[in-house]
């Protein structure tokens, strides 16, 4: 029983650390207030995109499949046009073409966004975009980036892709210094700052909500919205992962497992955490990394520590996290 009572009290500490703060503060900078602010500004100019297109192509793209046709066997780059304006608006001239429907591209609705996906990579299951509504933080920064349509220099961006990507999902923990932070907003608010969103009404509400979010003091409210979050992105990142079958169906297994020994510990020992799960998370790491090569192991230590916080966010109620945190 000693034990446990010091597990969970070493949980209740976590849960209060001011880097963890940090990090559930980033996410819902990232995913809520960014996201919300350039979605009106990604539909301005993927409508405008999208009318210019039209206005050059009457017709639609009558291509169709054929495996191996060089360079490109989704479309015949010698007569489609659709497929070579749109493959000089890639900055890379290398459209995601296997991801988007040609027959949609005359849509006036659909049309737009179905374009769009030829700027993301793969979407996995996560492929119904109708909308800038649609769309992650994720989504909207490679479609900046790797669009030509949207002037804003890809620096500014990239430098919000690798704050996402190395601050908020792939960390060794849940965690983020005061410095880290201080750098991660400064590239949310460089991004909003730029001329080109200035004179947008949302973004520049984003940019303020940005600056108050610095000195955020009800991160408790954060929590289960980011950890939805943070669960969905590494929801899609291993859909999107080159994995085989038998590798996802041992995870999934491997997972149940956790939540089945998290689901006795709370029955069995009123409320609190047993070494027993502290010993099968270190089993499950090594098991995780074994299946999962593919992965950088601070992406599966994140993910493992997404779900054991979920487990304490069942176990432990307010009273305790005041108790031993501010």
């Amino acid at each position: 029983m000693e034990t446990s009572s010091t597990s969970a009290s070493g949980t209740a500490q976590q849960l209060s650390k001011p880097e963890y703060r940090n990090w559930l503060v980033l996410g819902h900078a990232l995913t809520t207030v960014l996201c919300q602010g350039l979605r009106p500004f990604i539909t301005r100019v993927m409508e405008t995109f999208y009318k210019n297109i039209k206005a050059r192509i009457p017709g639609p793209c009558t291509c169709v499949h054929v495996p191996r046709r060089k360079p490109n066997e989704y479309h015949d780059m010698s007569t489609c046009a659709w497929a070579n304006i749109l493959q000089a608006c890639h900055n890379r001239n290398k459209p995601n073409w296997r991801q988007s429907d040609p027959a949609k591209w005359m849509d006036p609705n659909l049309g737009p966004w179905e374009i769009a996906k030829l700027f993301l990579p793969d979407l996995g299951g996560h492929a119904d975009i109708n909308s800038a509504d649609d769309m992650d933080i994720t989504g909207i920064l490679n479609l900046m980036y790797w669009c030509n349509q949207f002037t804003i220099p890809q620096l500014l961006i990239n430098e919000v892709r690798d704050t996402r990507n190395n601050k908020w999902v792939h960390v060794p923990k849940l965690e983020l210094t005061n410095a880290e932070k201080t750098d991660a907003f400064n590239t949310i608010e460089n991004l909003l700052k730029d001329p080109k969103l200035a004179p947008d009404p949302h973004a520049q509400k984003a940019l303020k909500e940005i600056v108050n979010l610095r000195k955020v003091s009800d991160w408790h409210s954060l929590e289960a919205q980011v950890l939805a979050d943070f669960k969905e992105v590494l929801n899609r990142e291993m859909q999107r992962s080159e994995r085989t079958q038998n590798e996802v169906e041992q995870l999934k297994q491997l997972v149940l497992l956790l939540a089945e020994k998290r689901l006795e510990v709370t029955e069995q020992g009123n409320g609190l955490l047993s070494l027993q799960v502290f010993q099968m998370l270190n089993n499950l790491h090594r098991n995780l990394v074994k299946c999962l090569k593919g992965i950088r192991s601070g992406f599966v230590v994140s993910w493992l520590m997404m779900i054991l916080l979920c487990s304490f966010f069942v176990i432990l109620d307010d009273d305790t996290v005041v108790r031993d945190g501010k």
